[in-house]
């Protein structure tokens, strides 16, 4: 008999949201704890401090996933829901599952305790990460401005201009300031976006915008010079044989031995007499 754990199958893949994952997830998991398996495999990462990330399956040892389950319930030890809880280091595989699979439920809505906090802890992470992105965008001055885009009230830098990571979200951040939180679902985003460069400014509040950057690198742009249009040659008229015998005729040629003869041979006559 093996000693892997096959987890149970997972919700499809086009409904299948981090929540509704890692909610999978820990039910695999405390249904482990209470085995006498040896190994789980899974598909989210067993890093707690990474905020449980979906991953490709991977197998796990019974120590590692212990040591998962410890690691997310002494996250989950602060909270009131939890106050009760004894020490998850000094507990026993079948207590961290019994802890593990605790539901709580808020607003009509049950989940796990410990994905409630996983996902308090993943939205702190992501914080964490766009701020030190900005951070050092601000410091390199590649950070963007949008006129009118400042701090909230309940900012300590209240009323102060706010940077922005990117031009895109300099330009998404004038727009749901002077259009709505629901101009990217507009018909006409695209003219909203391309209208709102000249709002935005690069790295500074008084820099010129990115509309007129955009225009100073129109400007400079070498022209590509007309393609040489082909020179059309006329097509020489055409000439009747009436016409051919009328010349000849003129220079002295009886009528008579000018329309016996053939076009060719008539304007070659014609030549030679205009040459004498």
């Amino acid at each position: 008999m093996s000693n892997d754990v096959t987890p149970t199958p997972a919700p499809p893949v086009t409904a299948l949201t981090w929540e509704a994952s890692a909610t999978h997830a820990v039910k695999d998991v405390s249904t482990f704890l209470r085995s006498q398996r040896k190994s789980l495999v899974i598909s989210h990462d067993l890093t707690a401090g990474l905020g449980f990330p979906m991953s490709a399956p991977v197998k796990y040892t019974r120590d590692q996933v212990t040591a998962f389950a410890v690691d997310v319930l002494e996250m989950c030890a602060e909270r009131k829901d939890c106050n009760t809880m004894p020490d998850p280091a000094k507990q026993g595989a079948a207590a961290l599952a019994k802890h593990l699979s605790a539901n709580k439920t808020h607003a009509g809505k049950t989940l796990p305790i410990c994905v409630r906090q996983l996902k308090a802890f993943r939205r702190a992470l992501k914080m964490s990460r766009k701020a030190g992105r900005l951070s050092t965008a601000v410091a390199a001055g590649t950070n963007y401005f949008a006129d009118g885009v400042v701090y909230a009230a309940t900012h300590e830098l209240a009323g102060e201009p706010r940077p922005c990571v990117s031009r895109r979200k300099a330009v998404s951040a004038y727009l749901q300031m002077t259009v709505g939180m629901d101009w990217s679902k507009r018909a006409d985003k695209d003219a909203l976006k391309s209208s709102a460069l000249a709002f935005v400014r690069q790295g500074a509040t008084d820099a010129p915008s990115a509309q007129d950057v955009r225009d100073a690198a129109a400007a400079l742009r070498p022209v590509a010079a007309p393609a040489p249009v082909a020179a059309v040659k006329s097509a020489p008229a055409k000439v009747s044989k009436a016409d051919l015998v009328k010349q000849a005729v003129a220079l002295g040629l009886p009528a008579a031995a000018a329309k016996s003869m053939t076009m060719v041979r008539l304007s070659a006559t014609i030549g030679a007499l205009s040459s004498l």
